[in-house]
């Protein structure tokens, strides 16, 4: 991403180099680490990308734990009525 601002970077240093122009020089600097800043930046976004999709795929795979275990519970409620359904029908 900042591949261009690199390069313009050094070209302005050196230019600056070649002139005497160190005002020149003293951009070409900026330019190159605004090069550098976005290429972290770009390398940050990936990395919380990632850290999202991560954190998506474990929240559904609680969830689907958790729903494992709410219909595991329910079958066994059920269980227990019809067990009480039955006994009421017999006394």
């Amino acid at each position: 991403m900042g591949l261009t601002d690199k390069i313009t970077g050094r070209a302005k240093q050196a230019a600056g180099d070649l002139l005497g122009d160190a005002s020149t020089k003293r951009e070409g600097r900026l330019e190159e680490r605004k090069g550098e800043a976005k290429d972290q930046l770009a390398k940050e976004d990936e990395r919380i990308e990632r850290e999202e999709e991560r954190a998506i795929a474990e929240k559904e795979r609680a969830e689907a734990k958790a729903d494992e275990r709410i219909d595991a519970a329910d079958e066994r409620a059920q269980a227990k009525a019809d067990e009480v359904a039955d006994l009421e029908r017999r006394t």
